[in-house]
């Protein structure tokens, strides 16, 4: 009795309110979110070797961390170790971690003044499966998953989940599914992340310009280079440098790191972990800077099933598995599936309104340091307070 998974993900969220929810910072949600940050180097790794060598691979660390806690809820034994593993939280209850990651999107979404953030779960059960109530009055409890009772193989079901699909990414994903739900599926989970980022300091549209970028098979792209000068957190390494660029107020920021002219991104970061992340993070410096950044619209459709494999979550996908918190006749996971939509432009990440920061005379007065995203590069959009991973992204071709 397989579960149909699916996480979708996309980048446009409008609201306007203030943040009134505090980020749980007690010693057991920043272990959850050491776990996440660990989690998502370790995974990308894996999904990356699945992807060719001139593919564009983006994920939401984030996202699927929310989806394995909703399915860590219903787990139990093994199953549920193998996923508290994966998440990097073994030493602490599933009850706890789910509990965790909920107030933990509570909070986010209070940041709509600054990034507009939406997070959004749902749950569809055959209508002839039974699902334990405790399961269900726990995900509603935690991540105000809705819960949906109807047979699966159905094109009324079908049109029902894309249409929650659109609603809940806001008009970005309309058909998710093209067709009926297999005959087999008996749980199907839906999850979404909206983020929309407006830089603290916007492009000028006026200066941007065509360039070419050069793609990792060598051959040349034409795009919409943004330029600004402006302070940034730098580190130059040898090998490969850092920028951290700010949203709004700098609760949030993109990272992007660069590998020197010559330098191939992906040995640069064979290997590369969180501890090599945090040491080359704290180690950044105020520079003035003169940024080239290609305009984007990324979309990657990433399969989790065979990396969480790799990462010895392996009985949840087998006969083995124990959801048996779910229902009694313990069904299993098929897929884990994830779209992630991501736009970036001169206003910031699928932003909608914007300020324009007023330079004084002399600003620039001293030679800036040159960052010029005119090759592939690696990138990743966090939370300060947290420090947990919204996006992670290696950019082969544009």
């Amino acid at each position: 009795m397989p579960v149909a998974f699916l996480a979708s993900v996309n980048c446009m969220a409008q609201t306007r309110q203030a943040n009134t929810v505090a980020c749980p910072l007690d010693s057991t949600a920043k272990t959850i979110y050491k776990g996440e940050t660990s989690m998502a180097y370790s995974l990308f790794e894996k999904v990356d070797k699945a992807h060719n060598a001139n593919e564009n691979v983006v994920i939401s660390p984030l996202c699927l961390a929310d989806a394995l806690a909703i399915l860590g809820n219903g787990a139990k034994g093994i199953t549920s170790d193998q996923i508290m593993n994966v998440l990097g939280t073994e030493e602490l209850s599933a009850e706890k971690v789910s509990e965790v990651y909920g107030k933990l999107n509570d909070y986010l979404a209070g940041y709509k003044r600054e990034v507009g953030i939406k997070t959004a779960n749902a749950v569809w059960i055959n209508d002839q499966f039974k699902t334990k109530p405790e399961y269900s009055n726990k995900n509603r409890n935690d991540f105000k998953a809705e819960i949906h009772n109807q047979k699966l193989a159905l094109d009324m079901t079908k049109n029902a989940i894309n249409l929650w699909c659109d609603k809940n990414s806001n008009g970005a994903i309309k058909n998710i599914l093209s067709q009926p739900l297999s005959s087999e599926a008996k749980i199907a989970l839906f999850n979404t992340i909206c983020f929309n980022g407006t830089w603290n300091t916007v492009f000028d549209e006026d200066v941007t310009r065509p360039a070419e970028f050069i793609n990792a098979d060598g051959t040349k792209s034409k795009v919409m280079m943004m330029q600004q000068e402006e302070h940034y957190q730098v580190y130059e390494g040898e090998k490969m440098d850092l920028l951290r660029i700010p949203y709004l107020k700098g609760n949030f920021y993109m990272e992007i790191y660069l590998p020197h002219k010559g330098e191939n991104l992906d040995n640069c970061l064979r290997n590369f972990n969180k501890k090599q992340d945090t040491q080359m993070r704290k180690r950044t410096s105020d520079q003035k800077v003169a940024l080239d950044m290609p305009r984007m619209d990324l979309k990657c459709v990433t399969e989790f099933s065979e990396p969480l494999k790799a990462m010895e979550m392996t009985d949840a996908f087998s006969a083995e598995a124990d959801f048996s918190g779910i229902a009694d006749n313990k069904p299993s996971v098929s897929n884990i599936r994830q779209i992630v939509n991501l736009k970036f432009c001169e206003k910031g990440t699928e932003a909608t309104s914007f300020t324009r920061k007023q330079y004084q005379q002399g600003d620039f007065t001293a030679k800036p340091l040159f960052f010029t995203m005119n090759r592939p590069f690696f990138f990743t959009i966090r939370e300060r307070q947290s420090g947990v991973i919204l996006f992670m992204g290696k950019i082969r071709k544009l």
